[in-house]
């Protein structure tokens, strides 16, 4: 049945006076905190120090953005130019998880691959990478945990989809490098797998992800490329953390000042900072994102900055977030102009991840078409599959 919303009008009156008061708040705070980011501040040297003395703590694990990158926090750099001849290339990827109502447990993933060329009249080579796609059907076999016997969590398939991704993005740079073109690459998303980014079982899970992902990596260096992963609407308050920090002395932070600080923040991400500081068609300083998985990535520790991909012109600002092995950021500002010109090509959104999304999108009538075929072939050996009550009412109403 469909929700009486005149019965909530009470309880939507609080929210919204709460969501009032609590916005007014963060108003205040932010702009606090973008002077930190504006050309004239002078306390960049010493608001590094404090940054560098929490990242430090052995108390607890401090996650704000360090600028250690030769560039000081309240730096903007402006897009950089276009290349001439380069191959842009996005990969993205999809997935179909265990369905314990379902009469077969079983998982899908693919990566599907979009590219582009430039500097050549010839457009073949992007085409025919764009048909370029990996999968895998992964067995009931996989799905269960060996100890407990239960379905494992389905973050483990979307680390084996992430690691496809990886490996299809280094194959089409292996390519666009043979072909002739420089290949600039950027996946949907962060390059490392998110179930590294948590701060959970970092050791165990690395042991299993960090191996694929440094094997990609090395190919698309190999391969000459740039690369980075573009996160749109990103929710990261790094760079806020940093500059909460500004005013204290390096030798008087301790666990107490940060989380004091840092209370300060709720509700508050970098791009609140960056929409009102940050100008159309620039980029931030890059930072180290001080994440824990950055200790074990060696060469290919990950680098970020933002970017305002807006027109300007009293359009309203686009903040995205581009993150990139330290190897390759000396050319950030180019990966943010190739950026730059698909986010207008696609009304805000990179243009060429759109298309990624479309090459690998697994749809319900994909879905369908594969658990048929599953079943077609179990009832040719006298297998009859049967789903859960529920899903027989689910399948009948």
């Amino acid at each position: 049945m469909p929700v009486d919303v005149s019965h909530l009008r009470t309880q939507i009156t609080d929210f919204v006076s709460t969501f009032d008061d609590s916005r007014k708040r963060r108003i205040d705070v932010i702009e606090a905190l973008c002077h930190v980011l504006r050309p004239g501040y002078t306390g960049a040297d010493a608001l590094l120090a404090a940054c560098l003395a929490a990242s430090n703590l052995s108390s607890m694990r401090w996650g704000g953005a360090l600028f250690t990158c030769n560039e000081a926090i309240h730096e903007v750099k402006p897009v950089g130019a276009l290349p001439e001849r380069y191959a842009l290339i996005a990969t993205d990827g999809s997935q179909i998880l265990p369905d314990r109502h379902k009469p077969i447990q079983f998982a899908y993933i693919q990566a599907g691959c979009a590219c582009v060329t430039y500097g050549s009249a010839d457009q073949s080579f992007g085409k025919a990478l764009s048909d370029l796609k990996r999968s895998r059907l992964i067995p009931e076999t996989e799905l269960y945990d060996a100890q407990t016997g239960e379905l494992k969590p389905t973050s483990e398939i979307s680390n084996q989809r992430d690691t496809l991704e990886i490996e299809l993005l280094a194959e089409a740079c292996r390519l666009a490098h043979e072909a002739g073109f420089w290949p600039i690459a950027v996946a949907d998303g962060s390059l490392v797998p998110f179930a590294l980014l948590g701060g959970r079982n970092v050791k165990q899970l690395s042991a299993k992800l960090l191996p694929p992902l440094s094997s990609g990596l090395d190919a698309m260096r190999a391969s000459g490329a740039l690369v980075c992963g573009y996160i749109d609407k990103p929710n990261s308050n790094a760079l806020a953390r940093a500059c909460a920090l500004d005013g204290m002395p390096f030798n008087a932070v301790d666990e107490h000042m940060l989380r004091t600080s840092d209370a300060r923040l709720t509700g508050i991400v970098d791009r609140h900072l960056l929409e009102l500081s940050l100008g159309a068609a620039f980029r931030t300083a890059l930072f180290d994102p001080h994440w824990e998985v950055n200790d074990r990535l060696g060469q290919h520790a990950m680098r970020a900055c933002y970017v305002n991909f807006g027109l300007g012109q009293g359009v309203s600002s686009i903040i995205g977030r581009l993150e990139m092995p330290e190897w390759c950021s000396g050319e950030a500002s180019v990966l943010a102009a190739v950026l730059h010109r698909h986010a207008h090509l696609g009304d805000g959104y990179p243009l060429i991840l759109k298309a990624a999304h479309q090459t690998s999108v697994v749809s319900k009538d994909d879905a369908r078409d594969i658990e048929q075929a599953i079943q077609l072939e179990l009832l040719k050996r006298g297998i009859v599959p049967r789903g859960s009550l529920k899903q027989d009412a689910k399948d009948r109403s």
